[in-house]
């Protein structure tokens, strides 16, 4: 196996969200996301996409996603299956993802606004090292109770060059 030579990029994060729609126009009216495609709808196990999705995903009637984007090129995908109500409820301290991280460097501006829109700032903004106050985080939820962290900065400015 060669060894990679550069950073391994990130493709996308997949949401579950209870109305495609709404989530649509929230993601791009909140978070400032591109619309990319869709919404399309999948059958499970009809013609290639429904059966590539019941390979992957296992047993669903049906579901219906799009696709957007942020500024930075990383792909969001929406899902909406027939089957989900209720809100996400991530647990970090179980196995698999439990949120999506976002840069605004007016870090409390856009958890006002996530606020405003439905969704729920809970947590109080913060330095992410305690002798530099340059970088901030804070989480939220959106509407449809799933995580949102907002950096300030992007990784590389925030951990790059910190002293082991």
């Amino acid at each position: 196996m060669s060894k990679q030579q550069y950073p391994r990029g990130l493709a996308h994060i997949g949401l579950t969200v209870p109305d495609l729609d709404e989530a649509i126009d929230w993601y791009t009216d909140v978070l400032g996301f591109t619309h990319v495609c869709g919404p399309d709808t999948i059958v499970a196990g009809e013609g290639h996409g429904g059966r590539q999705a019941a390979n992957l995903l296992g047993e669903f009637e049906s579901m219906r996603f799009a696709h957007l984007v942020t500024g930075n090129q990383i792909g969001i995908e929406l899902f909406e299956f027939e089957s989900v109500d209720g809100a996400s409820d991530p647990d970090p301290t179980q196995p698999g993802p439990f949120h999506l991280c976002v840069i605004d460097e007016d870090v409390e501006g856009l958890a006002t606004r996530i606020d405003e829109a439905g969704g729920d700032h809970y947590s109080e903004v913060w330095q992410i090292f305690e002798d530099d106050d340059r970088y901030t985080l804070t989480y939220c939820r959106d509407p449809y109770g799933n995580l949102v962290e907002i950096y300030s900065h992007s990784h590389e400015r925030i951990y790059s060059n910190r002293p082991d």
